[in-house]
């Protein structure tokens, strides 16, 4: 279901949202005040929970940040996993992009990284493989993190 840009609008003054983000896997995310968090379509929270900010949620997952620390969160508002990184990015083909101290990675949706090299910058997957780089040198890997030549 889409709504249209006067029903986004509607639902911003009705509830007194600051901002209204677009609709993903049937959940928007918004601004009230100081507070980030998902609505339905009708406009009603998804969820109790509130968040220094929430992104679209993306292969059934949010990324979300809390306190400084970034995780991701499913549709009901609760932490998918009980690990916190520095930084983490959408789902994309089964996998996140992270950061944790100077380290990134990818990780599964359990949390859990999804290889044990560790590199200087990691981008998301898409067809399969992911640009990573590691001491100034580019390549790509796949999802179980062997280098593609």
């Amino acid at each position: 279901m889409r709504l249209s840009e006067d029903q986004l609008r509607q639902i911003r003054k009705t509830f007194g949202y600051d901002l209204v983000g677009p609709f993903s896997e049937g959940l928007a995310w918004v601004r009230k005040g100081r507070e980030w968090f998902h609505i339905r379509h009708d406009g009603q929270p998804a969820y109790q929970e509130r968040y220094d900010l929430v992104y679209s949620f993306s292969e059934g997952l949010a990324w979300v940040q809390k306190d400084g620390e970034e995780f991701h969160i499913r549709p009901d508002g609760q932490p998918a996993y009980q690990e916190r990184y520095d930084r983490v990015g959408p789902f994309s083909e089964g996998l996140a992009r992270v950061l944790k101290g100077k380290e990134c990675f990818h990780i599964r949706p359990d949390g859990q990284p999804a290889y044990q090299e560790r590199y200087d910058l990691v981008y998301s997957f898409s067809e399969g493989l992911a640009k990573v780089q590691k001491d100034g040198e580019e390549f790509h890997i796949r999802p179980d993190g062997t280098r593609v030549n």
